[in-house]
């Protein structure tokens, strides 16, 4: 998709970045103690009106069941798009990537997710087993989200909730509870030993969703209000979930997400196939074959991979 002359600024200029956008010490300092921090005023107009326009074309019925909390959903969104290439190489962008982080980073994947007004409960609390599942569980990645609908949080909400990682991280998740979760299912598997997928989902999302933990993270979470432009930023170790769309005047809400990881972040073969396991045994698709194409051994560096050869676009340094 490329961006038509009628959606594009006057002065020919594609204004990714809303021109008023200053990072300041006090978000640095948030991002690297509580694990996230809100961009206001982070994206430009034309940029939120492009995607606005652009993504409800896109979109699709969740068939992973893992993502049957939402309307309408899709991975691998907008890649080589002369927009996002845009907003890859806008030196504002790298500079506050760069300075947030500390690191030099390597974009992966966009995405997107829609919730219905009072039927859509999106996500339970949860980390990014599928979008960080192909990397090493001490490899570092985030994610920008930015809903494309105003979020009232204290009105008809709809958009998320997250908890400090000074408060309580989810690097636990990825390093101990999610491989012994598939460990089981694939000894169950090959056992030929009786196992539900509600019993799966239930070891899946059970640990940060049985009532101690879940009054734990639902104390100490935050939930912000956002205009059209405003992002959050926030680490992979941060546990969030989906906050339901209450009555009011929006019917729906789509976000824009971006992923990205550490460019020296290298491929977990084990990891990225365990997601592929109950999706053979319960029979169902995936939302994207991402972390089966981008590396072939473990070990290899990902931002090496050859499905990302020519897209120099990708790595912010």
């Amino acid at each position: 998709m490329v961006m038509s002359a009628l959606d594009r600024p006057r002065d020919g200029r594609r204004r990714v970045l809303d021109n008023r956008f200053q990072l300041d010490e006090n978000q640095v300092r948030e991002f690297r103690d509580r694990g996230f921090t809100v961009l206001r005023g982070f994206y430009g107009e034309d940029f939120t009106d492009y995607l606005r326009h652009t993504m409800g074309n896109i979109l699709a019925r969740p068939t992973d069941k893992y993502q049957s909390g939402f309307n309408r959903l899709a991975f691998d969104m907008y890649d080589g798009d002369e927009q996002l290439v845009s907003l890859l190489t806008d030196e504002t962008f790298r500079a506050a990537m760069n300075r947030l982080t500390g690191r030099g980073m390597f974009f992966a994947q966009a995405l997107s997710f829609e919730l219905r007004k009072l039927k859509d409960k999106g996500f339970p609390w949860h980390i990014g087993t599928q979008s960080f599942g192909y990397q090493h569980a001490d490899d570092y990645g985030c994610t920008i989200w930015a809903p494309l609908a105003p979020i009232d949080s204290s009105g008809q909400r709809g958009g998320m909730a997250y908890v400090p990682k000074n408060v309580i991280s989810g690097d636990f998740m990825y390093s101990a509870v999610d491989p012994a979760s598939f460990r089981l299912l694939k000894e169950h598997v090959d056992a030929k030993d009786d196992i539900t997928l509600e019993e799966f989902v239930q070891l899946r999302d059970g640990p940060l969703n049985d009532p101690a933990m879940k009054r734990l993270l639902d104390y100490f979470s935050v939930e912000d209000d956002f205009e059209i432009g405003d992002a959050l930023i926030f680490d992979k170790d941060v546990i969030h979930r989906s906050v339901l769309l209450e009555d009011g005047p929006l019917d729906t809400r789509m976000a824009f997400v971006m992923r990205f990881f550490c460019d020296d972040s290298t491929y977990d073969k084990n990891r990225a196939h365990d997601l592929e396991v109950p999706r053979k045994h319960f029979s169902y698709a995936g939302p994207t074959a991402f972390h089966l194409e981008v590396a072939d051994k473990s070990g290899a560096r990902l931002s090496d991979s050859p499905i990302f050869a020519g897209q120099d676009y990708r790595s912010l340094k």
